[in-house]
């Protein structure tokens, strides 16, 4: 059987009844899917929307134009945008798009990525290579790998991976490459293991943490989060609904620092008044999928749904 096949037929958005019990502002409203992927979320929502709604989904992987595609052929109220999401705020005011109902954001890399045997997003994967862009943008990991400093390596590996014992691993890899350019997923493995990292407390294999940290750098999956939210609050309307699901802390890091300025009441101490907040968060901590969907989904099992409406115009 060829599973690569199997994980396309079978994909299953992740909390995907949550996200479209908060989502929905109104049935008519205009609404974006910041990380489009295979639209899994975006046709879901799209059963639930009338004819007179609009949904613009967006995604950086090439990939996802397949399915956007057929979508846009088979239902108008759909359009697609092949981009950095950072780019949103760019694109909706030069085209002038009216103001959103709903905004999703689902972070990190899909199943579809991980299980692609022509990617290589998986340090288990068969292929040989070390390419972990979602598009054309971003610093390759031959650049990481061979070019930076290694102080700017170690620092990456600490920060984005929590590799606590970093410096060794970096010591390894400049060495190596003094010799030879890294450029292949078996020269990786060897590194790692003349490092000899041990798994961390939570049983995580170095190798994935090593990934996350190269994945993060790769497309500045942080900065590009960060810019994006900056702007969200002049995108939706009043009302409008604010949806992030979050795979791991340094996602959830930022979705904090982003929540602590626009969440919070600003006291203006020389007039003595206090302003409203932008947005609140409801309900007041993150929803987590289900024991039922963890058992039929594992890869939700460590997603958080982020959910803020928008409570005051810019």
């Amino acid at each position: 059987m060829n599973l690569w096949l199997f994980f396309k037929a079978v994909h299953v958005p992740v909390l995907l009844k949550e996200v479209l019990e908060h989502w929905i502002v109104s049935p008519s409203g205009f609404y974006i899917d910041c990380t489009f992927g295979r639209g899994g979320h975006t046709k879901a929502l799209l059963q639930q929307l009338s004819p007179d709604s609009a949904v613009l989904g967006i995604d950086i992987d090439p990939n996802s134009s397949e399915p956007a595609n057929s979508l846009q052929l088979n239902d108008s109220r759909f359009q697609f945008l092949n981009a950095n999401y950072s780019s949103l705020y760019r694109y909706w005011a030069l085209h002038q798009l009216p103001q959103a109902d709903g905004i999703l954001f689902d972070l990190g890399f899909s199943t579809f990525q991980l299980n692609d045997p022509s990617r290589n997003f998986s340090y288990n994967g068969i292929s040989s290579g070390l390419e972990l862009r979602y598009g054309v943008e971003g610093v390759s990991v031959y650049t990481i790998l061979n070019d930076y400093s290694e102080k700017k390596l170690s620092k990456i590996l600490k920060h984005y991976g929590n590799i606590k014992n970093s410096e060794k691993l970096v010591r390894e890899l400049v060495e190596y490459r003094k010799k030879t350019p890294i450029k292949e997923l078996s020269q990786l493995k060897e590194i790692v293991s003349k490092a000899n990292l041990l798994y961390t407390r939570k049983n995580k294999n170095p190798l994935k943490l090593i990934f996350q940290a190269l994945r993060i750098e790769c497309n500045s999956e942080l900065d590009n989060l960060r810019n994006a939210l900056e702007k969200v609050g002049k995108i939706l309307k009043l009302g409008g609904k604010l949806l992030i699901i979050t795979f791991h802390s340094l996602e959830d890091e930022v979705v904090r620092e982003w929540a602590k300025k626009f969440t919070q009441k600003l006291k203006i101490i020389d007039l003595g008044i206090m302003i409203p907040p932008m947005f609140k968060m409801h309900p007041n901590s993150p929803i987590l999928p289900s024991a039922g969907e963890v058992e039929k989904n594992w890869a939700s099992r460590s997603a958080k749904l982020w959910v803020f409406e928008k409570t005051k115009d810019v």
